[in-house]
């Protein structure tokens, strides 16, 4: 009886191999976890920047038929910044990559646009430059916005 007792009191506690297991299991769980986790955020980025920007070109073209005068929404691509002006007033300015942390890449190679809207919120064909596909990059994840060339955007 009193070796029985003894056995027992010796195996109270994990081995060494199984905690070894557990923490592996764990670590593995947690990658997977990370992955996740980064692949979510960098589509979140890409999307809250494509809507931000969908957004400022609504504001610019609204602008332009409330006020009567014409409205310039501009992208610069290396800097990722978006601004609406009304004349020289700048209305609005977002700057993308550090809100979102995003990469902004139009189309032409051009390093941006700018598009002008008429008090009707037609696009003013003589103030629009060649590009017409901007692109939200970060990491693997990216989504694009087309600008049309009457000026509605989507």
């Amino acid at each position: 009886m009193v070796r029985l007792q003894r056995i027992r009191t010796r195996r109270s506690g994990f081995t060494l191999l199984e905690m070894i297991v557990v923490i592996a299991i764990g670590g593995v769980l947690a990658s997977i976890v990370t992955l996740s986790f980064s692949r979510v955020q960098g589509q979140m980025a890409t999307r809250s920047a494509q809507s931000n920007f969908l957004s400022l070109h609504a504001q610019a073209r609204a602008l332009a038929v409330e006020r009567g005068v014409t409205s310039q929404f501009a992208v610069v691509d290396a800097t990722g910044l978006v601004t609406v002006r009304v004349g020289s007033n700048v209305v609005n300015q977002v700057n993308l990559t550090s809100e979102f942390a995003v990469t902004v890449a139009t189309s032409g190679g051009g390093g941006g646009f700018t598009q002008c809207f008429t008090p009707r919120g037609i696009a003013d064909l003589n103030c629009v430059t060649a590009a017409r596909t901007v692109t939200f990059t970060r990491g693997d994840r990216s989504t694009q916005v087309e600008v049309l060339p009457l000026g509605q955007a989507r």
